[in-house]
């Protein structure tokens, strides 16, 4: 009896771990499920291809942006990026297109809450106005394991991620939402402060090789031959 008393209480700690693990297994797939990353009506494609390297696809999401995000795609179809370079280039960082002359108008910044500057997206910077320009936009390429090394740096100064974003750069994300950055990668702290046009589909690793290549020849340009659209 005495045995018999404890096989239902075994048997119930049993379930309850497997209920965890289920929702452990549930937490980390819904963090995966953002629209950056699933091909909806409305969306489109670009592709930047890079002199002597290679092609880089992107789905261009508007999502409440649509005003941006069409501006943007106007400057590719009038050829407004070809022949121009990705000229900063921050190793696991970013890499930053298109030109620093200040030629384009700049246009009120709308950006979605839905869309996260994490690894692959393409971007536009807000200014400090409230406004845009198309005159360069960047690509994020740090990944995972260089967040890691800055989160264990923050947290070995005494400080929580969430609290180094949220006093450093005045961006509050949930825990959630700093998941999705620790899964994919990214840059959590330019969160509300870039538009998020869209995200890369294909060809990040054209990019990897430009970084690398870039580290040791640090004066070789990286020549934007054209920008295609769908």
């Amino acid at each position: 009896m005495k045995n018999f008393g404890r096989r239902p209480l075994t048997v119930l700690i049993a379930l309850l771990s497997l209920f965890v693990l289920m929702l452990t297994g549930c937490k980390s797939e819904e963090a995966g499920k953002l629209i950056q990353f699933d091909k909806q009506d409305g969306q489109r494609l670009i592709r930047i291809n890079i002199k002597d390297y290679g092609s880089v696809t992107f789905r261009i999401i508007p999502d409440g942006q649509e005003d941006v995000v069409n501006g943007f795609i106007d400057k590719c179809k009038e050829g407004y990026y070809n022949g121009t370079s990705f000229y900063n280039i921050i190793e696991d960082y970013l890499m930053i297109g298109g030109t620093n002359n200040d030629g384009a108008d700049p246009v009120k910044a709308k950006c979605s809450d839905k869309l996260y500057p994490l690894r692959g997206a393409i971007c536009l910077n807000i200014l400090g106005d409230g406004t845009c320009s198309y005159d360069s936009f960047f690509v994020i390429t740090i990944d995972k394991g260089q967040l890691d090394n800055i989160e264990e740096l923050v947290e070995h100064k005494g400080y929580t991620f969430s609290d180094y974003i949220r006093f450093g750069y005045k961006t509050e994300l949930s825990q959630e939402e700093l998941e999705n950055f620790r899964l994919y990668g990214g840059a959590p702290w330019l969160y509300g402060h870039t538009v998020v046009l869209g995200q890369a589909i294909e060809g990040m690793e054209v990019l990897d090789e430009i970084e690398k290549r870039h580290t040791e020849e640090p004066e070789t340009e990286v020549i934007i031959d054209s920008i295609e659209t769908d």
